[in-house]
C-alpha cells in the first residue's frame, strides 16, 4: 500500500548564534525557546543560565537572500541555576506593562520581571518549606488561561499562587505523595502523582492541569489545578514489553487544540506518547522516530490546523519531524514530514502563534567543554561524548518560513 508523505521546504529567514563565553570557551547553547502570545517576540534561556528576549523584526518576510541577524533586546543572567521559566499570556510588546516573564531558580523566590529590561522586578513570590524556611525548587511553571494566577510545580508539592499578590506565599499547595509516617498509618494513596513535577499543561478548553512527574506518572487536576486531584496513573504501567515507548521520566506534557487528547514526552525515549482523556489509562498511539534518547530537555509544539493538528518536535540529530493528525491512528504512527534543520540537538521547535514561522533552537553539552553549565548537576542532563558526536556547535536560534513541496510516495 502507497502511503502519501507530506514534504515540505524551509528557509532560514532570521539567526542569533548563542554568544561565546570567552577564553576558548564554547558558545552557551540554547536551552529552550518560547513565542509571546502575541508574536512579536521570543524569550530563550541559554546554558550560561541567561534568559534573552528577541524582537522579530517587521520585514521579517520581505524575502531577503540572507537570513537577517536578530539581536537581544534585553538579557538577564540568574545568580542561580534557572529551573523554569513561563511567559505571561496578556503579553503586549505595544504595552510595556504585560511584557512578563516569571521564572525560577534554585535557592531563590519566584521573579516576575519585565523581559523587556529585566532589571524591573514585578513581583516576588515566596516558596519556602515550612519546616526549614528553605526555598523549595520549582521545576516547571504554567499561568492560568486568563494569567491572574500561576502553578509551580515541586517535589511531591504542587502550589498555586496569585499573581496580583507579590512577596506572598501559596494561596493553595498541593501534597502529592504522602510523608512516610503518613504511609505507615494509612497506607498509599488512591490517587498519587509523587515525584518532582517536571510538566504542566492546561487544557484550554476545561481547564484541566496535567501535571507530569519524573517518576513517570500524571495526574490531572480540575480548575486548572485548584480542585483535587480526579484522577492519576503511570506511564510506565501503561505500556507494554513490546513496545518502543520507553523513557526515565516525563519532562513535557502538551494538549491537543480540541482538548481530547493528552501528549507526553519523556527522557531518553525515541516517541511522544497519546492518551484519550476519555480513558486514559489507554494509551492511543505514540509517535515514533522522534530521535531523542537523550537526556537533554527536547520540547514539542502542538499546532492546529483546519483539519485537526499537528505535532512539531526536534531531535538530537538536528532534524525536526511533524506527526499529522495524532490519535487518526492507533499504535505506532511513524513521522509524517522532517526538515533537517540544525547540525547539532534541537532542543525547541515551536511555531508563531499566528502559524506565519517556526522558530528553532540547536546545541547541547560536550564531554570535552572547557565550560560547565553551573546548573550540570540540577538539570539532570548528560554530556555527550565528543568521540562519538561531531564536535562542531551549532548553537543559535533560527527563524524559518516553511512552505509545501511536492509531495512524495513511498
Amino acid at each position: 500500500m502507497s502511503l502519501q508523505r507530506i514534504a515540505l521546504r524551509s528557509k532560514c529567514v532570521a539567526t542569533a548564534e548563542a554568544k561565546a563565553a570567552g577564553d576558548g570557551q564554547p558558545d552557551h547553547f540554547f536551552r529552550e525557546a518560547q513565542f509571546s502570545d502575541d508574536g512579536t517576540s521570543i524569550v530563550t534561556l541559554n546554558d550560561d543560565q541567561c534568559l534573552r528576549t528577541f524582537i522579530l523584526p517587521p520585514d521579517l518576510l520581505d524575502g531577503d537572500e540572507k537570513p537577517k541577524v536578530l539581536q537581544e533586546y534585553a538579557a538577564f543572567r540568574s545568580p542561580a541555576s534557572v529551573q523554569s521559566y513561563a511567559i505571561h499570556p496578556s503579553y503586549d510588546l505595544q504595552d510595556p506593562a504585560t511584557t512578563l516573564v516569571l521564572h525560577s531558580a534554585t535557592d531563590q523566590p519566584l521573579s516576575l520581571r519585565n523581559s523587556l529590561n529585566y532589571s524591573t522586578v514585578a513581583a516576588k513570590y515566596n516558596n519556602v518549606s515550612p519546616t526549614t524556611e528553605a526555598y523549595l525548587t520549582s521545576f516547571s511553571l504554567a499561568f492560568s488561561r486568563d494569567g491572574s494566577r500561576f502553578i509551580s510545580g515541586g517535589n511531591n508539592h504542587l502550589s498555586i499562587f496569585d499573581c496580583y499578590q507579590g512577596y506572598s506565599d501559596p494561596v493553595l499547595t498541593h501534597r502529592l505523595a504522602p510523608g512516610r509516617k503518613a504511609r505507615r498509618l494509612y497506607g498509599e494513596p488512591r490517587l498519587s502523582c509523587k515525584g518532582i513535577v517536571s510538566a504542566l499543561a492546561t487544557n484550554s478548553a476545561s481547564g484541566l492541569l496535567a501535571v507530569g512527574t519524573t517518576e513517570r506518572e500524571i495526574g490531572l487536576f480540575p480548575d486548572e489545578g485548584r480542585g483535587e486531584c480526579l484522577v492519576s496513573f503511570s506511564i510506565a504501567k501503561a505500556l507494554d514489553n513490546s513496545s518502543k515507548a520507553h523513557g526515565t521520566g516525563i519532562m513535557h506534557l502538551k494538549w491537543s487544540p480540541n482538548g481530547k487528547y493528552l501528549l507526553a514526552a519523556e527522557r531518553q525515549s525515541d516517541c511522544i506518547q497519546l492518551y484519550d482523556v476519555r480513558n486514559l489509562v489507554r494509551r492511543v498511539s505514540w509517535l515514533s522516530g522522534r530521535k531523542a534518547e537523550t537526556t537533554q530537555r527536547l520540547s514539542f509544539d502542538v499546532v492546529p490546523t483546519e483539519d485537526g493538528f499537528e505535532v512539531w518536535a526536534g531531535g538530537k540529530d538536528g532534524v525536526v519531524r511533524m506527526w499529522k493528525n495524532p490519535g487518526s491512528k492507533e499504535d505506532e504512527h511513524t513521522p509524517d514530514t522532517e526538515l533537517k534543520l540544525h547540525d547539532d540537538a534541537v532542543s525547541s521547535a515551536v511555531w508563531h502563534p499566528g502559524g506565519a514561522v517556526l522558530a528553532s533552537c540547536s546545541g547541547q553539552r560536550y564531554s570535552n567543554d572547557r565550560f560547565e553549565s553551573d546548573n550540570s548537576e540540577d538539570d539532570g542532563e548528560l554530556l555527550v561524548p565528543a568521540s562519538t558526536q561531531p564536535h562542531t556547535h551549532d548553537n543559535k536560534l533560527a527563524i524559518w518560513m516553511i512552505t509545501p513541496a511536492i509531495s512524495t510516495l513511498e
